[in-house]
């Protein structure tokens, strides 16, 4: 295939996967008041989406979708043609990649950004976690510690927030961004939700570009497939900019701290800490970033307290402004009481439907997890390189999705899909890159029940096409794995 043929493809598949966006953005403000209307307890959603059929009669159209089964159909058809257009994108990119080069690299770029604009105006559908932060926010501008009181209907007012009253569960670097966000809007909902949507933006954003810099000298088809798998996937930005998770704020810095590790720059810890500040999943990568900087310098004992002195006073700083107590973490574990999409729950739907049981099953899962984190944390040792930097990274992430946690929303599969884009032919970067297709078609099973156990069969679903894209994904040695970035092992080197 010419060059020139591969770009009028990508040109046809990008304007396919446009087409799903911005049917879904358009769709999202009928989406959300026929949804919630149809929830047994939402009071103030329907309120302000009366309000704003008022103002804006073309919302009373929501009515014409019906129950929330309709709204689920309605959502499901445009993001299926999105994904459709990932996966044959793919599939083109693996069968193209001699013709693969910067200027394809360039177009999928402009194409995910394309995709990221179109979404920043639509309006979260599934869950109310965008309006959280508002409330949280509203408390800490206030001086109200929202880890230590709950919200009241005053810090509500205004917004189409049914949620029982509950401590913040994200971290202190979230809350000072949420405290900072709503003290500029003041009283105003627009203006809070104009706000948070560009943080959510310019941290999608600067996670894509700083994929396509630490990617920069590896082979082009794996510089094209990192940017399709992070920037065309719809459980990235749909999940965040549209839906409105933090998430992507946690996985930007991430990014920001691997960036700057593999330019052996001082502030990667700092970068990490506020990641972690953010929701704390990556602090395990404190033990990647130790053993990589202990092995490239030889660093004593002392260099290394030295390192974490910066990190470690911020983190402090970020703490004092809110802890007051072990209730400190109260927000935390009341989520993590919620149990669902996680591996023990694809098991769960062959227990619960055939009442067999396979209970040693979850524990090799658990110990598999643990020797895998094991297995990679050692190879960093021996060999401190970038890939075994990555891979490292992604089994720490991956061990905290799939075990460590109690529940796997579908936002969450960014935590390791970002990592996974950077080793898009290793096999747990196929695995989480399968677990993506399915995981943002899971939020309609809170909404309908068509059949027995629906989200544990749609954990099993999700994890068998998970394991399913892990084979068939396989690339074969090509003359690409010896080009020039590519990393074979034995030295540290720089992207």
């Amino acid at each position: 295939m010419q060059t020139s043929a591969l770009r009028v493809r990508v040109n046809i598949l990008g304007s396919a996967a446009l087409a799903g966006y911005v049917a879904l953005t358009l769709l999202s403000y009928l989406q959300a008041p026929a949804l919630w209307r149809t929830h047994p307890v939402a009071p103030r959603a329907i309120a302000y989406f009366n309000d704003l059929a008022t103002q804006y009669p073309v919302i009373a159209l929501h009515r014409w979708l019906g129950d929330s089964t309709a709204v689920v159909a309605s959502y499901f058809v445009p993001l299926a043609v999105a994904t459709a257009a990932v996966l044959l994108l793919i599939v083109m990119l693996r069968r193209s990649e001699r013709q693969l080069d910067a200027g394809v690299a360039a177009l999928l770029m402009r194409w995910s950004v394309a995709f990221a604009l179109v979404i920043l105006f639509a309006f979260p559908v599934f869950t109310q976690d965008f309006w959280l932060s508002m409330a949280w926010g509203r408390m800490a501008a206030a001086g109200i510690n929202p880890y230590h009181n709950l919200f009241t209907p005053d810090q509500l007012a205004g917004l189409p927030l049914d949620h029982f009253p509950m401590a913040m569960s994200y971290g202190p670097a979230w809350a000072i961004v949420s405290a900072a966000v709503m003290a500029v809007s003041g009283k105003s909902v627009l203006a809070a939700t104009v706000l948070f949507k560009l943080v959510l933006l310019a941290a999608w954003l600067g996670s894509l570009f700083l994929i396509a810099r630490i990617m920069v000298k590896r082979p082009a088809f794996e510089q094209c497939l990192a940017i399709a798998v992070f920037g065309w996937m719809p459980a990235g930005a749909l999940q965040t900019i549209a839906e409105g998770h933090n998430d992507i704020v946690m996985v930007w810095l991430a990014l920001l701290w691997l960036a700057l590790l593999l330019r052996e720059r001082w502030m990667a810890p700092v970068a990490l800490v506020a990641s972690a500040l953010s929701k704390y999943v990556t602090a395990p990568l404190f033990v990647v970033d130790a053993i990589t900087v202990w092995r490239i310098h030889k660093m004593s004992w002392h260099q290394l307290i030295l390192r974490y002195l910066a990190p470690g006073l911020l983190a402090v700083a970020m703490f004092a402004l809110f802890f007051r107590s072990l209730a400190f973490f109260d927000g935390t574990r009341v989520i993590s009481d919620w149990h669902f999409l996680q591996p023990r729950d694809a098991i769960a739907a062959l227990e619960l439907t055939f009442k067999v049981s396979l209970f040693p099953a979850a524990h090799v899962i658990v110990s598999g997890a643990a020797v895998l984190v094991a297995y990679h944390l050692v190879a960093l040792f021996k060999q401190p390189t970038s890939d075994n930097i990555v891979k490292a990274a992604l089994a720490s992430t991956s061990a905290v999705s799939f075990v460590g946690i109690a529940h796997l929303w579908p936002w969450y599969v960014l935590w390791t899909l970002a990592f996974a884009a950077l080793l898009p032919n290793w096999w747990l970067s196929r695995f989480v890159i399968g677990l993506s297709i399915l995981a943002p078609f899971t939020l309609a099973f809170w909404w309908i029940e068509p059949f027995p156990y629906p989200r544990e069969w749609m954990a099993l679903a999700m994890y068998a096409v998970a394991a399913l894209w892990c084979f068939l994904a396989r690339v074969p040695a090509t003359m690409s794995d010896r080009s020039p970035g590519h990393v074979a092992g034995g030295s540290f080197d720089h992207p």
